[in-house]
């Protein structure tokens, strides 16, 4: 009798450890195929086409000039900030793709700072602020572009407008983030 209610309680027992396993294993499926899809995709938010507030870009010499003047050219606005982490994993990757792009003559990146003190900004980068890197003068730049958290990318039209909004952290070294610009900046010229 006793053996029976042992044996019963190891029935109970393997079958409540096979049900959680069968459990994890459908987990795991699930998030694989999530991970999948959103990996298939460079998500973004279109924008209405309506202006980009103009900003008033500070360079780490002192020289300044004005958002609106670069104008007749994409721009790939990116949002970041030193103590940020997330953005010092991105930042890297979208320098690289930036740089690719303004070789190409596809479009402008500035990477914009919302540090306010350049000695940060050198010490992140080991002693030389790359030249995409800016700061905003007037230091509400965020408020006007509506960013909420770090990094916010917008990518700009050459007309002035925003055209894609890139919230949060992004892989930008993949093909795909690469392809997703590409196809946006061509179809602006059509």
């Amino acid at each position: 009798m006793k053996w029976r209610r042992h044996i019963r309680l190891l029935g109970i027992v393997v079958a409540v450890a096979a049900a959680q396993g069968l459990v994890l294993l459908v987990y795991r499926w699930v998030e694989h195929g999530r991970r999948d899809a959103k990996e298939s995709t460079f998500q973004y938010e279109r924008s209405p086409t309506k202006p980009a507030a103009d900003l008033v870009l500070l360079h780490p010499d002192g020289s300044s000039r004005k958002l609106a003047e670069l104008r007749g050219k994409p721009i790939l606005l990116h949002f970041w900030a030193t103590w940020c982490p997330p953005c010092k994993e991105e930042l890297p990757g979208l320098l690289e793709l930036g740089r690719e792009l303004a070789r190409e003559g596809e479009l402008e990146l500035i990477a914009l700072t919302v540090d306010r003190d350049w000695a940060v900004v050198r010490e992140f980068f080991g002693g030389e602020i790359p030249p995409e890197v800016m700061r905003d003068g007037a230091g509400s730049a965020a408020l006007g572009y509506e960013v909420s958290n770090l990094p916010d990318t917008y990518l700009l039209g050459a007309d002035g407008s925003i055209r894609l909004r890139f919230g949060g952290a992004r892989n930008w070294r993949t093909k795909l983030a690469s392809d997703t610009l590409r196809k946006e900046l061509h179809g602006q010229r059509k």
